[in-house]
């Protein structure tokens, strides 16, 4: 990049997108020592010098980039996009620093192993397996990345168990309401039962009274008739002595 800063915004595009270039070749610089040269050596110390000549071009680039934000020639853009491209280089930057901790790394490979096999004495270790995001980082690197992945699952774990609380007690709040709504059927059963009982006593006397009404008729038109009869009994020898 020249000394001036003469970019404008799709120049400065490109020129990041160099940068990530940059950093990813020298990522794969740095896996092909781990991978290929574990235990040091002539090729091992050849691919560090490159992978941190690679790494400080790298910095310059990205500290030109940065400045470029803050000079004029960057008024045309947004303060938004401004601090969307410095996050940018911020995160490549972090890579970057990852990078120079993995390449000082020199000693130690059988300690990484062992962290990565995770097998017992009865077993033989399983090979270790290097990916992107462990391949920047040294041992203590690896030591806070489990750390970090175990304080994660801790987390995960907890909230799990907050889930299941909150469950069961939502569960046991049912259960206690289902056995209110079973007290409140039995009494009401209860009440029926007994209002059942009253109603079939109500009918019965409804019933005797219905029949006792009945018979309280039928006497009266008996002694209607006796009198009816009384009367013309009467009548008929008063017209008999008259005759």
């Amino acid at each position: 990049m020249p000394s001036g800063f003469r970019l404008d915004t799709d120049g400065w595009t490109k020129e990041f997108d160099e940068c990530k270039q940059l950093a990813q070749e020298t990522l794969q610089l740095i896996q092909e020592r781990n991978l290929r040269h574990p235990n040091g050596g002539p090729e091992a110390s050849r691919l560090s010098a490159a992978a941190r000549k690679k790494l400080g071009t790298l910095g310059v680039q990205l500290d030109k980039l940065l400045r470029w934000l803050d000079s004029p020639e960057a008024e045309s853009l947004s303060e938004p996009e401004k601090n969307r491209r410095r996050d940018l280089i911020y995160d490549l930057r972090s890579r970057r620093e990852g990078m120079q901790m993995s390449i000082k790394r020199s000693t130690g490979q059988g300690d990484r192993d062992a962290l990565f096999s995770g097998a017992g004495p009865s077993g033989g270790p399983l090979p270790p397996r290097e990916t992107e995001a462990t391949a920047e980082l040294d041992n203590r690197g690896l030591l806070g990345l489990q750390q970090a992945v175990m304080r994660r699952q801790d987390e995960e774990l907890a909230a799990m168990e907050k889930t299941v609380a909150s469950t069961k007690h939502i569960a046991l709040a049912i259960g206690e309401e289902v056995d209110l709504q079973t007290r409140l059927l039995d009494d009401l059963a209860d009440d029926v039962d007994v209002t059942q009982s009253r109603l079939k006593a109500a009918t019965a006397k409804v019933k005797q009274l219905m029949r006792d009404r009945g018979n309280c008729r039928l006497g009266v038109c008996v002694f209607l008739l006796i009198v009816t009869l009384v009367v013309v009994i009467i009548l008929t020898v008063k017209l008999a002595r008259f005759l």
